[in-house]
């Protein structure tokens, strides 16, 4: 089964650069430091490896009934049997304590050298640096990815909302303090790496200011195959993540190397931030004009809906949308927002009235190929927005696709409009231009069916397919 958090449906005003650039930066270290930490790991294993081998050995040699190294003892509680051993409470020789001393030290400097030990956060040895440095390090690909992938859903809002320098204090402070957190509750000597509690922080954040948010899930089920997927607001969600951390760090904390407490903190820190900005209005006062004057927006109508959107006012965000499409129908990012806004709210006839208009008004006012080509692709096909398309239209879309020699994406218009007008008095003629469309395109298969399909439905017109082929084999290439 797989369950995974694809994307917020709330939209932002600019490119995040902060959050990709932090997902970039984590990425980068990740190539360099991951290879380091695996060959780490592999001197700690051999060492130990060596340090076992003789120990064992010792327990052969030392075992009898009245005085010996407890082998039982020894495989449960090696660090306390590995101390006894090195103050001497055993029967050894010199020549075998320095023996057994040699590999034990050099099984420890593996253990105090390795790679996460200097730059990862150690709770017993509190470090300024490491604090920090740690926060970008991680053990492995799905410790990465899922980490960067939780960080891209909640990141993108709040630093659009909070702009990019105080996301970025926000976000590294949050790591620290969820590391501080965990580092007096846990008390731990191994070293913590990783970027969740920072990312805990914008979840707790995310989860306060952006309640109203849906988040869009991934559902796959293999036996039997099932494939969906569904919305789940944020509000319900990450509280719901956020209770799990605690019961698996009340049950699981003891038993496993994922910081739960880090979780718990950074997630805290985050939702109390949003509240107390809130109940003091330091965002209204402060984070907004700065955000304003930094997006420099003209576009005040637009920017307001895409704010009103993120916190849930939907009525709102479509009422500021109509209006400014109604000004300029051609204003193809606005007609996207509100076709998008449409589609997750179940409005689809309103959704395929916004795209015709925006739609004929590109074709009107004579926009370049490629932006009439981008808004088919993405808003008329992708969201299945056709219906009111007539058998003109997709003449004119086919005609641009062949411009630019692209006869398979051109056929394929075609196919649409002929399953649409297949009863119509249109039929024959979209099927000729198929038929003509996929000779171009080399299609041999789909040639051969359409040919077939005319021959069978308009008999009449197979003489004219006939000739309209002969032509365009006498044309030169």
């Amino acid at each position: 089964m797989i369950f995974l958090p694809i994307k917020s449906e709330s939209k932002v005003r600019r490119l995040p650069l902060i959050t990709l650039s932090l997902i970039g930066i984590n990425c980068i270290v990740f190539m360099f430091t991951y290879p380091i930490m695996i060959r780490d790991d592999n001197l700690i294993q051999k060492k130990n490896e060596q340090l076992c081998e003789y120990e064992y050995k010792m327990y052969i040699q030392h075992f009898n009934e009245d005085k010996a190294i407890n082998f039982q003892e020894y495989a449960t509680n090696l660090n306390k049997m590995r101390e006894k051993i090195q103050n001497k409470e055993f029967g050894l020789t010199d020549e075998e304590w320095e023996e057994w001393n040699r590999r034990y030290q050099e099984y420890k400097e593996a253990i105090e050298s390795r790679f996460t030990k200097r730059f990862g956060f150690t709770s017993t040895d509190f470090n300024l640096v490491t604090l920090i440095t740690h926060l970008f390090l991680h053990a492995g690909f799905a410790h990465l990815f899922g980490n960067m992938w939780f960080l891209w859903l909640v990141g993108c809002n709040i630093e659009d909302e909070w702009g990019r320098p105080f996301f970025l204090f926000f976000y590294l402070l949050s790591g620290v303090i969820a590391s501080a957190i965990f580092a007096i509750i846990s008390q731990s000597s191994a070293p913590l790496i990783g970027a969740s509690g920072a990312i805990a922080g914008v979840m707790g954040a995310f989860a306060v200011r952006h309640y109203n948010t849906k988040i869009r899930f991934l559902f796959i089920w293999f036996l039997p195959p099932i494939i969906t997927t569904f919305s789940i607001y944020a509000g319900i969600f990450l509280p719901f993540w956020f209770i799990q951390q605690l019961f698996q760090a009340f049950l699981l904390s003891a038993y496993s190397n994922v910081a739960f407490w880090a979780h718990i903190a950074g997630f805290g820190f985050g939702a109390i931030t949003v509240v107390v900005m809130k109940y003091y209005g330091l965002e209204e006062k402060f984070l907004k004009p700065l955000v304003d004057d930094t997006l420099n927006l003209v576009d005040t109508d637009f920017s307001k809906a895409v704010e009103a959107r993120s916190k849930g006012d939907v009525d709102t965000a479509e009422g500021l949308l109509e209006k400014k499409l109604n000004e300029n129908p051609a204003d193809v990012r606005t007609a996207e927002e509100l076709i998008d806004l449409y589609c997750l709210n179940g409005k689809k006839k309103e959704a395929e009235h916004i795209a015709k208009i925006c739609f004929r008004e590109l074709r009107k006012k004579k926009a370049d190929r490629e932006s009439i080509l981008s808004f088919y692709e993405t808003q008329l096909r992708e969201r299945e927005l056709l219906s009111t398309f007539n058998p003109y239209d997709f003449y004119y879309i086919a005609d641009l696709y062949s411009k630019n020699n692209q006869y398979n994406k051109s056929s394929r218009v075609l196919a649409i409009a002929y399953k649409n007008y297949r009863d119509s008095n249109d039929a024959p003629y979209i099927l000729l231009r198929l038929i003509k469309t996929l000779y171009k395109s080399k299609d041999k298969k789909f040639f051969k069916k359409a040919a077939i399909e005319l021959k069978k439905r308009f008999p009449e017109m197979e003489s004219k397919a006939k000739a309209m082929i002969k032509e365009e084999k006498s044309e030169p290439r």
